[in-house]
């Protein structure tokens, strides 16, 4: 009976669109884009009959600035494009015939003069922040002060997102968040991916996409949420594109003598649209050079807790590096259902870090034991290249899609690290020397296949499905040699790693909507095979687990002026490859990481409640619970007072929060977004203390604020401005308690040479408020730690924009590369 019902369903539905075939077949689509050629996204659009001016059809534009009229009779029409912030425009009278679709001229709104209504002041800039239903997206190039910086600062900027001491992104005071380019994961550990950010301008970038709870259909990796940085993608028919040049001078004041690194960056971007062609291609060059100081005292004690030791060690960091982005792809428009596209990436990073730490090792009663110094010579190679090939079929016009990727990302990362160590006694007299060389190649090969499928029901029903299948092979090893007596000898902490891992993944999401309510549900399932072997000892492990991954959303809307949202989601945090390699990797003789092959994964359960007011103002209570959390430990020797920071399951994790932002109007041209956010973490768990072979209870709680502040001004002539600053307070990361951090930035820009130049002025962190100061303490661990870098500098740039200003439809490219690329190791500073 049901395969009957269907059928004649079928049967019903093919004569039905046979008989509107006949009369209604035309299709007229568009583009609607602001002065400056960005998409104006929720803009409507009114097809009218020309010999009366009756409505016909209203279509919404999308995020790329598209919308389409389909099954429509014969005749003559024009079209009437509304938005918010913009002047009316009306098309000229077109007639519509045959079954060839009709593409109107692109529609290029001209701002509006500011209309104060109550509370809202409307312009037709884009605003700095936007609240979606699902996610909050920053529009970069709304902030003056973004111009010369990183993509890193432009996160650190970011509502709700801090960056960490050593680099870790955490949003909403919750570490584990995945990051995304283009909706394709960056496959890096979290020290790494900082690099990989430092060096990623600002001027590529378009928007930052923060969901703090994702639907069914991404990864179910990152505890805290995904943030997708997307980079600017052309509309412009023709050839056009951009380039941008620019410099920054850093200053930093280290024992009364001061030091000016300087940086350089440059970008190419270049963009050909015709006919069922799109070709399109970047290139970026970044020069870098930095200084930093790194202070750290620890403190060892005895058995019956009494102090045994303390080492001061004060570090100096020099580096330099080169990098260069490439990137090349196309997008082949087969026919109106069927498109294919490939892209291309490539990353090469060349780093000459250059670090020196002088270390003292002081007796209980103060006096000076021994004395180290050490310094160390790098260069460090690395590089990235990746392939993706994509396709898209339309069904029908409804929305309807099959979507699929495969992908493959190499990495190949070659260090040579020289440690030198002289050593000296409390009276200068030398005691030894020491040379340790390490050549530390790895390579990384990553592959995986993706599909998702969206069918839109009837009676406002959506329902979604995919896969996933990746597979990752790390093959790393490290080649210690030592020289004490002018031999050089093997060392025993060469070791040789390699991991294997395989995961497959499913998912499936229903969408509903109602009258004012609208609700999801999503469960998605991943199985992973893992398997790890340390070739030097000829000792392996292997697991084999499979995890369900849960998602709810239900939104209600009250009225025009209240909305509610409900969301809950399971997610996973898997152990990134840096931390699951057991090698060593030296700051000095005394002072080391090392990876941890057992670490297990990590899981979150997330609430969150949201309130919306007036479309914009938002209010977010938000509670995690996570189990097995991975954390950056600290331990040491006592008796050969060595410090290692390693990773570990040791804690349950909870976080709980209230955040607000808020965007408003102070006076005009000057608009404010202040995001507050108050939050509490707690780590409970286990220590074991190797030296007194006991279980030490680990209880550390904390409750912190965070506040973002930014205001953009608007005046005459092209000329705008902004001041931004951020604040955290004390807080809890990895089990070091941070003391408050704190920064401002301001800038300046001008329009030129007919609005398509850009010139822009940017003073970072003026008064050199952000360093960070912190201590770990717990067990039988105390350590204080004291961090300063370069970053109070100057930047200037320039950019300019050329080619054909007629737009063409731009294509929604989402890669398929999974969590994979977040957990790779390999890039150095």
């Amino acid at each position: 009976m049901k395969n009957r019902s269907t059928c004649i369903t079928g049967i019903l539905c093919f004569l039905s669109i046979i008989a509107t075939a006949q009369n209604k077949t035309g299709k007229i689509s568009g583009v609607i884009t602001d002065a400056d050629a960005q998409a104006v996204e929720s803009a409507t659009a009114s097809l009218q009959r020309a010999k009366d001016s009756a409505l016909v059809k209203v279509a919404v534009s999308d995020k790329y600035g598209l919308f389409e009229f389909d099954n429509l009779a014969e005749g003559e029409y024009f079209v009437t494009v509304t938005a918010v912030g913009f002047n009316k425009q009306r098309s000229k009278p077109f007639k519509l015939s045959g079954t060839s679709p009709y593409k109107l001229p692109s529609f290029q709104l001209q701002k509006s003069a500011a209309k104060t209504l109550g509370e809202v002041t409307v312009t037709g800039k884009r605003p700095l922040i936007e609240n979606k239903i699902d996610r909050m997206v920053v529009n970069v190039e709304a902030a003056p002060t973004n111009a010369g910086a990183s993509a890193l600062e432009v996160l650190e900027k970011s509502p709700g997102v801090t960056v960490s001491n050593e680099g870790e992104i955490s949003l909403k005071g919750k570490q584990g968040v995945r990051i995304m380019i283009d909706g394709k994961p960056t496959y890096l550990s979290p020290a790494d991916l900082a690099n990989l950010l430092k060096n990623l301008p600002a001027s590529a970038l378009d928007q930052i996409e923060i969901m703090t709870n994702p639907p069914a259909r991404y990864e179910a990796s990152g505890n805290s949420g995904i943030i997708n940085i997307k980079t600017k993608k052309s509309l412009n028919e023709g050839l056009n594109g951009s380039i941008t040049i620019g410099g920054t001078v850093g200053f930093l004041k280290r024992h009364d003598t001061w030091y000016s690194p300087v940086r350089g960056n440059s970008s190419l971007n270049l963009n050909y649209r015709k006919g069922k062609w799109n070709l399109f291609g970047n290139f970026n060059y970044n020069y870098r050079e930095g200084k930093g100081n790194l202070d750290l005292t620890r403190r060892f004690f005895e058995k019956d807790g009494s102090l045994n030791s303390t080492s001061a060690s004060m570090s100096n960091f020099s580096f330099r590096g080169i990098n260069q982005t490439v990137k090349m792809g196309f997008d082949y428009y087969a026919n109106k259902k069927n498109v294919f596209g490939v892209v291309v990436n490539g990353f090469g990073f060349f780093g000459r870090p250059a670090p020196q730490s002088i270390q003292t090792i002081s007796r209980a009663d103060g006096s000076t034991e021994q004395v180290l110094n050490s310094r160390n010579i790098n260069k460090n190679n690395f590089f990235n290249y990746s392939a993706n090939f994509n396709y898209k079929h339309t069904f029908d016009s409804a929305g309807r899609e099959l979507t699929a990727d495969l992908d493959y990302i190499g990495y190949n990362n070659n260090a040579k690290n020289t440690l030198i160590t002289d050593i000296y006694d409390g009276y200068g007299n030398a005691l030894g020397h020491l040379t340790l060389f390490g050549d530390i190649p790895g390579i990384i090969n990553i592959y995986s296949a993706k599909s998702d499928y969206v069918h839109p029901l009837k009676n406002n029903l959506r329902f979604d499905a995919g896969f996933k299948v990746s597979y990752v092979k790390n093959d790393n090893e490290v080649k210690y040699e030592r020289n004490n007596d002018g031999t050089w000898k093997p060392d025993d902490r060469s070791n040789h790693f390699i991991y294997q891992e395989n995961i497959n993944a499913a998912y499936v999401s229903l969408n509903k909507k109602w009258k004012k309510w609208s609700g999801q549900a999503g469960l998605r399932m991943e199985n992973t095979v893992a398997k790890g072997k340390q070739v030097t000892n000829d000792s392996t492990f292997t697991r084999n687990y499979t995890s369900l991954f849960p998602t709810m959303y239900v939104n209600y809307e009250v009225n025009k002026s209240h909305t509610f949202t409900l969301s809950y989601g399971r997610r996973i945090e898997r152990p990134n490859y840096q931390d699951l390699n057991p090698f060593i990797w030296f700051l000095d003789s005394l002072q080391y990481r090392q990876g941890n092959p057992y670490l297990l994964p990590q899981y979150a359960n997330n609430f969150e409640l949201r309130h919306t007011l007036k479309g914009k103002y938002t209010t977010t209570i938000n509670y995690t619970i996570t189990d097995d959390v991975i954390s950056q430990l600290l331990k040491q020797n006592t008796e050969k007072r060595i410090t290692f920071l390693t990773a570990d399951n040791v804690a349950r994790f909870k976080n709980i929060g209230l955040a607000i932002n808020a965007p408003f109007t102070v006076v005009k041209n000057w608009n404010v977004n202040l995001f507050v956010n108050v939050f509490n973490n707690r780590y409970e768990g286990v220590y074991y203390n190797s030296f007194t072979g006991k279980n030490d209870p680990i209880d550390i709680s904390y409750t912190s604020a965070l506040v973002n502040v930014s205001n953009t001004f608007s005046f005459k002539k092209g000329w705008s401005g902004e001041v931004s600053g951020f604040y955290r307070g004390k807080t809890i990361e990895q089990l070091t308690i941070a003391d408050p951090m704190y920064f401002m930035n301001l800038g300046v820009q001008k329009t030129v040479i007919k609005g398509k130049g850009t010139v822009r002025l940017n003073i970072r962190d003026p008064f050199h408020w952000q360093q960070f100061k912190g201590r770990t303490l717990y067990s039988d661990i105390d350590v204080k730690i004291y961090n300063r870098w370069d970053n109070r500098n100057i930047t200037a740039t320039f950019s300019y924009r050329f080619g054909k200003t007629s737009i063409a439809q731009a294509r929604k490219r989402n890669n398929g590369a999974s969590e994979e690329q977040n957990r790779a190791g390999g890039g150095q500073q």
